[in-house]
């Protein structure tokens, strides 16, 4: 019944963020996992946050781990990746916070 509601298009045709979020919302109410289409939405914006969210985690602690290399260029380099990785993990945690404000608004209406 969703697919008649909400117009589809295949993840391979899913060329912006906005389309891939409606196809894992309009997935999501067919699924029965969400009551509206905002609120799918905003599950499927969170949902890939979160996993953004992870996948930068990972490449964080693999930079952390690697031992100085003895060369001073790649040395600088994987600290200026480490540090704007952690700046990058700092607009995920606000992107999240801030999707979990409007989650609360659409639940209040």
């Amino acid at each position: 019944m969703t697919g008649t509601i909400i117009p589809l298009r295949s993840d391979r045709c899913a060329t912006s963020a906005p389309d891939a979020f409606d196809v894992m919302a309009a997935e999501l109410l067919r699924e029965g996992r969400a009551v509206t289409l905002s609120g799918a939405r905003l599950d499927a914006i969170r949902a890939a946050l979160s996993a953004k969210r992870l996948q930068l985690a990972a490449v964080i602690a693999d930079l952390q781990a690697r031992p100085p290399s003895g060369d001073v260029r790649i040395d600088a380099v994987n600290a200026t990746l480490r540090a704007e990785a952690g700046t990058g993990l700092t607009y995920i945690d606000v992107f999240l916070q801030k999707v979990e404000g409007c989650a609360v608004r659409i639940n209040n209406l």
